[in-house]
Parts: structure tokens; C-alpha cells; sequence
């Protein structure tokens, strides 16, 4: 086993596709296969069910992906740490939801430099959830997050933002002429979801416990893109933030779901910490400065 081998299976985790995952990591289809097929063998284990639009994860899979996952961040903060103290500098580690980080955070990122020329980042793309336990174990300094629900944990906060999630059709799918829903119309639609880990799933998976039904998942991803072309495709529904309709694109409609799914987006830290001077500035210019 090598951290190659662990790179290529959560990189195929998060995009729930060999293809995909061959893209991003600029390497053959064939080549990422073989390193995935030989970590199966070499431990004799079945790491994924491989369903004709979906990969999902066998119980081996979830214990494998959790933990490669852990290994390449303790790497990358190594490496990381290493750099700052060869350079004298200081990195800010901050955690941001793929569902934010596709529309708030670059402009956050790009008024902050006109003032910190040379501020460096390193950025973690989680879930809202993940990227909470990874502030309170310090693998993160700071992390964009949906705040819903934080109140009374062991974080200081600070609201940017209020928005919706809506839920999101292809312009050709039934339901797309409706102004409203409830999950009882939903119920046996088929969905594609943010990986485990994000606040809107937990969401999701709650409401349709609710009314005692399973959710018909035909895809889990971490990429926002992936979410995008499934819902094209018309092959599943999918709940997103309302900024990330584009209003020129007409392809994907975003209907408002009765239960109203309104979330407060924010900047999560730990309470009762001493974070680095460039944290604090950055959070300081969160606090002055609003989207």
C-alpha cells in the first residue's frame, strides 16, 4: 500500500467516478483502476459496489475511505508545516464546504488579498459537519459552515450569510413547473446527495426519516459539478444553496421547499484558543467586511 494508491481511492471517493477522479488527477482511466483493483487484492477486500451510475461504498470501503482520508490530511499538514517553518511564515488551515466554496468563499479570498498581499491558505474541502470536528481537533484553524444548529457548541461564530436550500430539477423533469414541494412529493424521486459529512444531507436523511421513508440515492459526491450534470441529465433531484442557480442557465430549476430549508452561512473557530495573528486578521476582516 502507498500514499499514491490512498490518493487515488479518495480521489475516486469524492467524485464517485473512475473517470471523473482519471481527470483530476491527470492520470489514465486503466492506471487508476489497476492501483484501486491491487489494494483490493493485496488486503482481500471489496472496497466498492459498482452500480451502473454509481459507485458506492462496502462497509470496507467507508473504514477504508475514513481512514485514508485521515493519513493524507496528517501528510499534508506535515508537509505543510514543514514549508511555513523553512519559509518563516504562517498558513491559515481553513475548511470550506464544496457548496460554498463554489460561489462565496473566492470573493471572501479575493477582497482579502487586495489588503494581505502575500496572505497564505490552505484550503480543505469538507462538509459543514467534517470541517466542525476538524476545527475542535485543530487539524483546521477556521472553516466556512452552515451554522444552523451551532449555537450551543464549542465554537465562536460569525453569520456572512442567510440563503435556502431549494430543490433543484432538470427544466424537462415533472416536477419542474411546480412553485413549491413538500418531501411527501419527493419521496420516491430520485436523489443525488453531498457526501456524508455535510449538514445538508443530515438534513435530508432527517426529513425523510420523518415521514418513515428511505431516500432513493442514486449518487453521493463531494463535487458540485458532478451534482450539476446529474440533475441536467435529469437522472436525479438535488438540494442547493439558491446562489448557485445561475440565472442565465435555464437547464436546472430550483423549486422552494415548503419545510423551509433557510441556513445561516458562517465562519466557525474554536472557542478559548489562541489561533495564529493571521487568523485573527482574517476573521477580523470576516467581521468588517460583509458580503
Amino acid at each position: 500500500m502507498t500514499l499514491l494508491q490512498l490518493k487515488y481511492f479518495v480521489e475516486v471517493c469524492n467524485n464517485g467516478s473512475f473517470s471523473l477522479a482519471a481527470k483530476e488527477l491527470y492520470v489514465t482511466q486503466p492506471a487508476l483502476s489497476s492501483a484501486i483493483s491491487n489494494l483490493e487484492k493485496e488486503f482481500d477486500i471489496k472496497l466498492f459496489d459498482r452500480k451502473r451510475y454509481n459507485l458506492i461504498l462496502t462497509k470496507a470501503g467507508e473504514f477504508f475511505y475514513d481512514r485514508a482520508k485521515t493519513i493524507l490530511e496528517g501528510v499534508n499538514i506535515f508537509e505543510s508545516e514543514l514549508k511555513d517553518i523553512s519559509k518563516n511564515q504562517v498558513t491559515i488551515r481553513i475548511g470550506v464546504p464544496p457548496m460554498i466554496g463554489s460561489f462565496l468563499f473566492p470573493k471572501i479570498y479575493n477582497r482579502y488579498l487586495l489588503d494581505h498581499v502575500g496572505a497564505k491558505f490552505e484550503i480543505w474541502e469538507e462538509g459543514s459537519l467534517s470541517i466542525r470536528n476538524k476545527i475542535l481537533n485543530k487539524t483546521l484553524d477556521i472553516g466556512f459552515s452552515i451554522l444552523n444548529n451551532s449555537e450551543n457548541e464549542q465554537y465562536d461564530r460569525e453569520v456572512i450569510l442567510e440563503t435556502e436550500l431549494v430543490y433543484c430539477v432538470s427544466k424537462t423533469n415533472k416536477l419542474a413547473g411546480r412553485e413549491s414541494l413538500s418531501i411527501d412529493d419527493i419521496k420516491n424521486e430520485p436523489l443525488v446527495l453531498m457526501r456524508e459529512g455535510s449538514f445538508q444531507t443530515r438534513l435530508i436523511r432527517n426529513m425523510f426519516s420523518k415521514i418513515g421513508a428511505e431516500p432513493n440515492i442514486v449518487l453521493v459526491s463531494s463535487q458540485i459539478s458532478v451534482l450539476r450534470n446529474f440533475v441536467k441529465m435529469d437522472l436525479g433531484g438535488a438540494f442547493l444553496i439558491r446562489e448557485l442557480l445561475d440565472p442565465d442557465d435555464d437547464t436546472i430549476v430550483g423549486i422552494h421547499f415548503e419545510e423551509g430549508l433557510s441556513l445561516k452561512i458562517g465562519l466557525l473557530w474554536q472557542k478559548n484558543i489562541e489561533l495564529s495573528t493571521a487568523a485573527q486578521e482574517f476573521i477580523k476582516h470576516i467581521i468588517n467586511t460583509k458580503v
